[in-house]
């Protein structure tokens, strides 16, 4: 297998999503999770003071990340306020996935009040007959336009889920508009890995992934003022013609290829590590292993950052910009770096492999504890553009030390984290991240 460059340590976790849950009061016939209807949690998933470890730990090692509380149904965890509030406190992003039919004002607004910076909701259809029916309850529809509702009144920012299949990728025009109408901050569009519960789905073939990935574009130049992004989808910078380190149509330039164990990881609800939902290899358990071992030095992992892909997408011309999406390697071909067929694009003859991308070295820039401190409060998924930015300024104007008196003066323009926030547009619903590029 083809080796990456090696770096010294690896890139910190930016998103981490969390199944609090299996339980759940829906039966979606696509859920990874296999999620179950039950009265009570299992008594094998972690309890209050558990969790709350585990919020500690991730404090620790990915401060700033983005912390996807999700199922299962997460709404049906007792303590689930209490953990939003933990994590908050530690600097932590938490958004909150949600089929959102139980989500009422009071739990919109304790939720607020707790600290969490939005939720995600799910959404299949721009009429109740597909969604009611792929959730397994009459009524969900409406359930969930109502909990859209009550999240948007509380002050919850609010990004819209849909996964996409044959019998749905058609309205997503209509689910567009109204995810806009509902003032929705994103429209995420999920691309279905069949794992869980989803072995038993239709995958779209290759040349409807394309379209569907074209039309998502399209999509988007309609609604500038709704972040639309394609999950379990490298292959959209493919079409976007973005190469590894390029940044552009709201997608920045850490963010290519699959993120799971680069930037990315999933916790199960007993604790257990995975590189993300879809792909069931445990990495760890945060029972008996500290997170930053687990996440510095497991093989897995550092084969994911470190190796290139096989078959053809070893050999494309978008193989660091893409490489494919691991989790359907695995679920074809039994082997994460293996080829992912499900990819139709064919490399012209002309194309040699992309190389592998520079990584640029980091002006010697000191920085004051309590700078250091006030960056580190800064959204991970940001945090390392404002610190080039602010680097960049003190070489120019020959500092050799970043101050908070330094960070005063240079601030960014007032809208960059929202912009940057918006971007990201935050995956979770029905359990996937609120979020990831």
């Amino acid at each position: 297998m083809t080796i990456r460059s090696v770096a010294a340590s690896p890139p910190l976790p930016c998103i981490i999503s969390w199944n609090l849950t299996r339980r759940c009061n829906l039966a979606c016939a696509h859920c990874y999770l296999d999620a179950v209807l039950r009265k009570t949690e299992a008594r094998d998933e972690l309890d209050t003071q558990e969790s709350l470890a585990v919020i500690r730990q991730l404090a620790q090692a990915a401060p700033g990340a983005m912390l996807v509380l999700t199922g299962g149904e997460p709404l049906l965890r007792r303590d689930l306020t209490r953990l939003v509030k933990a994590a908050s406190g530690d600097g932590l992003m938490a958004v909150v996935g949600t089929n959102g039919t139980l989500l009422d004002t009071a739990q919109a607004e304790a939720l607020r009040e707790a600290g969490a910076a939005g939720v995600g909701i799910s959404l299949d259809s721009a009429a109740p007959q597909f969604h009611d029916r792929l959730r397994g309850r009459q009524g969900a529809w409406a359930s969930a336009c109502c909990g859209i509702a009550v999240a948007r009144s509380a002050g919850l920012a609010v990004v819209v889920q849909t996964t996409v299949f044959e019998e749905n990728r058609r309205d997503l025009p209509a689910l567009a508009d109204l995810a806009e109408r509902e003032g929705a901050m994103a429209f995420n569009v999920f691309f279905l890995v069949c794992t869980g519960r989803g072995v038993t789905q239709t995958d779209l073939a290759s040349a409807s992934y394309e379209e569907t990935l074209r039309e998502i574009v399209q999509l988007q130049h309609k609604h500038p003022s709704l972040k639309m992004r394609a999950r379990c989808a490298p292959y959209m910078r493919r079409v976007q013609g973005l190469h590894a380190g390029e940044s552009g149509y709201g997608y920045a330039d850490w963010s290519s290829a699959c993120l799971a164990g680069r930037r990315y990881f999933r916790i199960t609800p007993q604790g257990r590590v995975t590189p993300c939902p879809y792909i069931p290899a445990v990495v760890g358990d945060l029972r008996t292993q500290p997170l930053q071992q687990i996440w510095n030095e497991h093989p897995t992992l550092r084969s994911l950052r470190n190796e290139l892909p096989g078959g053809k997408c070893g050999v494309c011309d978008f193989r660091y910009s893409c490489g494919g999406c691991r989790a359907r390697a695995l679920a074809q071909h039994g082997e994460l770096l293996a080829q992912d067929s499900k990819c139709g694009y064919i490399v012209p003859p002309d194309r040699r492999p992309e190389e592998m991308p520079e990584i640029p070295q980091r002006p010697r820039v000191e920085w004051e504890t309590d700078a250091q401190a006030r960056l580190l409060s800064i959204p991970a998924f940001v945090r390392d553009r404002v610190r080039t930015l602010l680097e960049a300024s003190a070489i120019g104007e020959g500092v050799d030390t970043i101050t908070v008196e330094f960070l005063m003066n240079h601030r960014p323009p007032a809208d960059l984290l929202d912009r940057l926030r918006a971007r990201i547009g935050r995956r979770a619903g029905g359990g996937t991240i609120v979020g990831s590029e």
